[in-house]
């Protein structure tokens, strides 16, 4: 991390409010790390809720019907409190289904709070040919949810003038206890279409989690007083240790590109990406080039066809400096996988919302976990190899391959990547 970074995020943790930032003891965040990236654990601890916790359980989801089926069954066991935050909320079978259950559980006088993209939302649903003007939006207030707002679309606001600043991050918390993120939205793609990788939480991260949401609650309106638990250090080193990077207009720095430029910089052995959008920043291409030349075997699992075909070319580009460079490319046949995730040295294993895009990278608020564990590292290696034998490697022959119209394609394409 460059010594400004580190300058902003020591006074973040000074200047911070009490509530939201205590002061750390880093010795007592990070005893069941390896000392080797437990460097990388302080540096990342901006704030307490960004402190990594053990005592955490959790189920490594990657199929939609999977995940369809523990939320579904979680949402209805909610006893007191639901609250959502995600980038789509689909007007499709599986957004109505899980509409459907949060009708339900407010009539048995469950609380629900959901914040709502409205950018993200009404885009998508006119790319996917959907009516966006049939007032599915407008009955989740009807029907009594709590509903926030990032992005009204008629009004001048940060993502209206510029649509990059919007929320990306996906968290759904139960009873605040359970808690789910990662790359997965409510949506049938998530839910019942392409892979995709999501985390299913209990334990002290789900407090962390909660913390993030009840701060955006705030942030995207009116503040209310709304009681919040941060676990800024470990427990007794029961379960797995996890920690939570967040990125976004809201942090001191650019955390995941300061996170996966540390992991290349400092690997021993490997680092292996998972995106479904593949534009780095100039600081991830050039760490990876650098890894790769010290020997470091860096791969990237993209899919062979994104689920927005027309921008496919602008993220094949840098395909070519990965090839010259050694950095293997795995591409993945269909069906699409919108899959946001890295392992690091059979240890560190990170599932997010998070794409290895500008746009993810410098703009919008995400959310991602570290999990600091051998055996879920070497669970994710296992299943990527495995993912390997069911594509094909990028090499010369196919960039070579590629014609005036794909070239030129990448260059007009290239002209908007810090929107893509």
């Amino acid at each position: 991390m460059s010594f400004f970074t580190c300058l902003i995020a020591g006074i973040c943790m000074l200047s911070a409010s009490p509530d939201s930032s205590a002061t750390i003891n880093h010795d007592s965040t990070t005893p069941y790390i390896q000392p080797y990236y437990a460097r990388l654990a302080r540096m990342l601890a901006v704030k307490p809720v960004f402190a990594p916790t053990s005592g955490n359980e959790f189920e490594l989801i990657r199929t939609g019907s999977r995940y369809s089926e523990l939320l579904l069954q979680d949402l209805e066991a909610a006893k007191s409190l639901i609250e959502l935050e995600v980038f789509l909320f689909g007007e499709d079978k599986d957004g109505k289904r899980v509409l459907d259950v949060l009708s339900r559980k407010i009539g048995e006088g469950v609380k629900v709070r959901y914040i709502h993209d409205n950018f993200g939302n009404f885009f998508d649903n006119v790319f996917d040919g959907r009516p966006v003007f049939t007032g599915y939006f407008s009955r989740f207030r009807k029907m009594g949810i709590d509903m926030r707002v990032i992005t009204p679309l008629l009004l001048p606001d940060p993502t209206y003038t510029a649509p990059d600043a919007r929320n990306h991050r996906k968290i759904n918390l139960i009873d605040n206890k359970i808690g789910y993120t990662g790359g997965m939205n409510i949506t049938t793609g998530s839910m019942s279409g392409w892979g995709d990788t999501q985390l299913r939480i209990t334990g002290p991260s789900v407090q962390n989690m909660r913390a993030v949401f009840l701060e955006d609650w705030n942030k995207f309106g009116k503040p209310e007083k709304l009681q919040k638990e941060i676990i800024s250090n470990v427990s007794d080193g029961s379960g797995k240790v996890l920690q939570l990077v967040a990125d976004g207009p809201d942090q001191p720095a650019y955390m995941m590109e300061e996170t996966i430029v540390w992991l290349l910089e400092n690997a021993k052995e490997y680092v292996w990406f998972e995106t479904p959008y593949f534009l780095p920043t100039r600081p991830v291409m050039r760490a990876m080039e650098k890894a790769a030349r010290r020997g470091i075997d860096v791969r990237l699992f993209l899919p062979e066809v994104s689920d927005m075909t027309s921008f496919d070319p602008v993220y094949r580009s840098p395909v070519k400096d990965c090839v010259k460079h050694g950095i293997k490319v795995v591409y993945r046949k269909p069906p699409f996988n919108h899959s946001k995730t890295f392992v690091c040295d059979d240890y560190i294993t990170c599932v997010g919302s998070s794409n290895l895009d500008k746009l993810s990278l410098l703009s919008i608020y995400e959310l991602n976990v570290l999990i600091y564990d051998e055996s879920t590292a070497l669970e994710h290696k296992a299943y990527l190899s495995t993912e390997q034998e069911k594509g094909w490697i990028a090499d010369q022959s196919f960039v070579d391959s590629w014609d005036r119209s794909e070239r030129f394609k990448q260059a007009l394409l290239g002209i908007f990547g810090r929107w893509l």
